[in-house]
């Protein structure tokens, strides 16, 4: 358990944290300005439903859950300069984990937290 714990920690750093990430430059703010209220939808639903298939699977093993957020990173990389989507995307993830599996949200909530 401790080591899934452990990797959970060390996969987190994949998926970083909105509020860290989220970085405000002049560039950055005409880019969140273009961003349309559909499109921010999109990366909510798109957090949400990658959220359900993180916590719908069973991990064997820490090998295999790192596999797991190392997928869930991949799909967020899409926003990655897209600051509001990034935010509604991570927003979505993160309250979806918390719904469905709490101690695995409580261990993501407590990495974010650290950096």
């Amino acid at each position: 358990m401790t080591k899934i714990i452990y990797t959970l920690i060390a996969g987190t750093a994949l998926l970083g944290g909105a509020v860290l990430t989220s970085g405000c430059s002049t560039k950055g703010n005409q880019v969140a300005a273009e961003e349309t209220a559909d499109q921010i939808e999109q990366a909510r639903i798109a957090g949400r439903e990658a959220a359900r298939t993180f916590v719908s699977k069973e991990w064997r093993d820490s090998l295999e859950l790192q596999s797991h957020l190392i997928e869930a990173g991949i799909k967020r990389t899409s926003y990655d300069s897209l600051p509001q989507q990034k935010a509604a995307y991570d927003s979505a993830f993160i309250s979806t984990v918390r719904t469905v599996r709490p101690e695995v949200a409580a261990q993501l909530e407590k990495f974010r937290h650290q950096q």
